[in-house]
C-alpha cells in the first residue's frame, strides 16, 4: 500500500486528523523562513499530546549548519526522525550515517537541478531512510510546498542513481493527480503538503479525508 507522509502541519487538530485517516509520517517545520514554519514550543505540545505508540511518526523539519544540534533538537521534542536541511558543505555521508546508526531516522532532500544534475549523484544509499527529491530553485527564501510538480521523468531517471524503495514523490500531489503520479512513477511513499490545504500551514480535513479514502479504495481494488 502506498505510505503517505504529511508535511507542514501546524496545529493540533490537522495533526490529529492526519492520525486519524492513517498517514505513515507527520512532518513539523521548524525552518523559520518557510510558510508552514511551527514553533518548537508548539510541536513540543503537539508531540505530547499524541499516545507515545505514534510519535515515532512525527519528522522534525530543521536548518542548521550542524546536523548535531538538529538532532539534539529532536531528541528535546520526543522525535525520532528528522529531515534536516544542512547550510554547512562539510557534512558528509558519514555523519548522516552515524545519525542513522544512533538510532535517528533521516529523511534526507536532494536538490535536482535538471535530468544532468542526476548522473552527478554520489550519495551512499544508507545516508538516509528516505530520500525526498527537491527541485533546485533560484530562490534562497523558497522552501518547498510551492504546489508546483517535480519532474516525474526526472523521479524515474533518478531511479538508477538512488534505491527506488527508499525514494519519496513529493512536489504538487493532490486528490487530483495523485493516481497519474503514482502510476507514472511507480513511487511508494508520497509527501503532501500543498494539495492537501485551504491556506499555508492549514490542512483541509475534506481534502485529506477524500485522498485517504482514494488511497485505500485503489489499494483494496489491486
Amino acid at each position: 500500500m502506498l505510505r503517505i507522509k504529511i508535511c507542514g502541519l501546524t496545529n493540533l487538530a490537522d495533526a490529529y486528523m492526519a492520525l486519524k485517516l492513517g498517514a505513515d509520517f507527520l512532518g513539523f517545520n521548524n525552518i523559520r523562513r518557510s510558510k508552514r514554519f511551527i514553533d518548537i514550543l508548539d510541536i513540543k505540545d503537539i508531540v505530547q499530546r499524541m499516545p507515545e505508540s505514534l510519535r515515532d511518526k512525527c519528522v522534525l523539519l530543521a536548518e542548521d549548519v550542524d546536523l548535531q544540534s538538529i538532532i539534539k533538537t529532536a531528541k528535546s521534542l520526543s522525535i525520532n526522525s528528522i529531515q534536516p536541511y544542512i547550510t554547512n558543505p562539510t557534512i558528509t555521508d558519514a555523519d548522516y550515517i552515524k545519525a542513522r546508526e544512533r538510532g535517528m531516522g533521516i529523511f534526507r532532500v536532494i536538490h535536482i537541478e535538471n535530468k544532468r544534475s542526476i548522473n552527478d549523484l554520489s550519495i551512499n544509499h544508507n545516508s538516509a531512510d528516505y530520500f525526498i527529491l527537491d527541485t533546485k530553485s533560484s530562490d534562497p527564501n523558497q522552501l518547498g510546498g510551492t504546489g508546483a510538480s517535480f519532474d516525474w521523468y526526472i523521479y524515474n531517471c533518478a531511479k538508477k542513481a538512488l534505491p527506488e524503495r527508499k525514494m519519496v514523490l513529493a512536489g504538487g500531489i493532490s486528490l487530483k493527480n495523485i493516481d497519474e503520479a503514482v502510476e507514472y512513477t511507480d513511487a511508494r511513499m508520497v509527501d503532501l503538503s500543498s494539495g492537501i490545504e485551504d491556506a499555508p500551514g492549514i490542512k483541509s480535513h475534506d481534502k485529506m479525508q477524500a485522498l485517504f479514502e482514494h488511497v485505500k479504495g485503489v489499494s483494496k481494488g489491486n
